[in-house]
């Protein structure tokens, strides 16, 4: 029977490693940027990427579109109070109310008030009021960033 040999270590054998000595910092930061990369690559990481990138996209659209979305807003107020002071003004000028005067004069007002009120639509105004709070919420806009990153596909 051949002797049994000692099994060893052949780290231990390279010139100048000494098990208890440290690494250099260089050897240790190729280390920590290969496993920082094992990790982003890694479901995890890919995860945690896609959410921030959701979020990021959340506060993005949201400074993009809540100004504009205030600005329509105010505009249609303002365009409504502007229609209901001039019928106002249309039933205070005809004192006595002429029943064919007043109708036909508050009928083209309130077509006018329409046709401003449905470009006001196309242009993005929804109906709703302040009280029901803005469409381009911090959470409105997190899920539009979500549903823009699933429609993408494959």
């Amino acid at each position: 029977m051949p002797p049994e040999r000692k099994k060893t270590s052949r780290r231990s054998r390279r010139e100048g490693h000494h098990p208890l000595k440290k690494r250099p910092p260089v050897n240790r930061c190729k280390t920590c940027c290969r496993k920082f990369t094992a990790f982003m690559f890694s479901h995890v990481g890919l995860c945690g990427l896609v959410i921030g990138y959701s979020i990021m996209g959340a506060f993005a659209f949201r400074a993009l579109e809540a100004p504009y979305e205030e600005v329509k807003e105010s505009e249609v107020i303002m365009m409504r109070e502007q229609t209901v002071k001039r019928l106002w003004d249309i039933t205070y000028h005809y004192n006595v109310l002429y029943r064919e005067n007043w109708t036909r004069t508050v009928t083209s007002e309130i077509e006018e008030f329409q046709t401003a009120l449905i470009a006001a639509v196309r242009d993005g105004y929804d109906g709703k009021g302040v009280e029901a709070g803005q469409q381009w919420s911090f959470s409105g806009a997190f899920l539009y960033s979500l549903t823009v990153i699933t429609t993408i596909g494959r």
